[in-house]
């Protein structure tokens, strides 16, 4: 089993925590350091499969450009409605620049089919994002899945440009510090690492692994009552995950899919905040989101996100939550996602070295 380094780009893939201390020493205060949210059991002398993760948590992260009270507010709305009601503890982190990380710990790895786990997880946060308006949470990151990497924990935070450090660590906050502290003073707590120990609450968190299965249920179609052990539930998706393959897998066919770009992403998160989009824009949104390889349906529970109006209107959506036909004939006329250029000339893109592709 191994995690993976990074600065952020992926150097190394580290087997032991002295290792990884190791690494975090070398590049403190010379580059920023990461390393994978998840632990993988193939790969550690070729390519990642990244579909061993380990699943042990589920992690959000929080960003926003210009006002990272946004991104609190959304951290506290996180805990309040969805942890709370389900007696979940989470992990919480400032990351000392422009957002949080939090962690919903599971009690223990939960295995689920290695086919499932990259589109449930990126399923269940997105969900979640819409579900309980997340505006800062970061779409990108979602769609990562469970080759997303996060920022270390006491490790300075390095100006991007510059590379010098900004004078503020990621650190971990108590709840009660979350919920109870002002952005300033928690920005002032990040000015020193923290030693200090912090309690690891997976153990507490039954009822956010209940969740997800039921989650997974739901997308498979399988029927479980709310007192259905996870033993029972975790066989009867293995049962199940044959739908999900015949579903979204042809044998006779390679798909390659790919990643959402980073500015697509600001651009979704953007228009979330603002409740408007235009037509163009919706387009890149669409085509953007086909290409990474979406349902119809997740596409349209974005737009619904965006605007507060009748389906009918805009015909990105429909009123019952099924995609309406703007999306529907993109994918029919298998419209590519837009080029570089089509960003920049959309303002989408405002750095032709961004480095968001073609």
């Amino acid at each position: 089993m191994f995690r993976e380094f990074g600065i952020p780009a992926r150097i190394e893939k580290v087997q032991t925590t002295e290792r990884l201390e190791e690494l975090r020493k070398k590049h403190t205060n010379v580059n920023n350091c990461y390393v994978s949210v998840y632990a993988f059991n193939e790969g550690i002398d070729s390519k990642t499969v990244y579909d061993s993760a380990v699943i042990t948590t589920l992690w959000f992260d929080f960003d926003h450009d210009k006002d990272i009270s946004k991104c609190l507010k959304d951290v506290r709305k996180l805990y309040q409605r969805y942890c709370i009601p389900r007696n979940v503890k989470p992990r919480i982190f400032f990351t000392g620049g422009r957002g949080f990380q939090l962690n919903i710990d599971f009690p223990f790895p939960i295995d689920i089919p290695q086919e499932l786990k990259r589109k449930s997880i990126r399923d269940y946060l997105m969900f979640l994002k819409n579900e309980y308006v997340l505006s800062t949470l970061d779409t990108q990151c979602v769609n990562n899945s469970v080759s997303c990497m996060r920022r270390m924990s006491n490790t300075p935070y390095l100006d991007k440009k510059t590379k010098e450090p900004t004078g503020k660590y990621c650190i971990q906050l108590e709840v009660e510090e979350m919920l109870d502290y002002t952005m300033d003073e928690i920005v002032e707590l990040s000015k020193w690492p923290r030693v200090r120990p912090f309690e690891y609450p997976g153990i507490h968190n039954q009822q956010a692994l209940m969740s997800f299965l039921f989650f997974i249920c739901d997308e498979l179609e399988i029927p479980y009552r709310s007192t259905n052990s996870i033993e029972y539930l975790l066989s009867q998706i293995y049962q199940g995950k044959n739908k999900f393959t015949n579903e979204y897998n042809n044998s006779n066919e390679v798909v390659n899919y790919l990643p959402v770009r980073k500015c697509i992403s600001n651009l979704i998160n953007e228009s979330i905040e603002s409740g408007h989009s235009g037509h163009s824009e919706n387009t890149a949104i669409a085509t953007e989101l086909i290409g990474a390889g979406w349902k119809d349906n997740d596409i349209a529970f974005v737009f619904q996100s965006i605007f507060d109006e009748p389906g009918e209107k805009y015909g990105w959506y429909t009123d019952n939550g099924s995609a309406g036909y703007q999306i529907k004939n993109i994918r029919a006329k298998a419209i590519n996602r837009f080029s570089k250029n089509r960003l920049l000339q959309l303002n989408v893109c405002q750095n032709k070295y961004c480095g968001c592709g073609g």
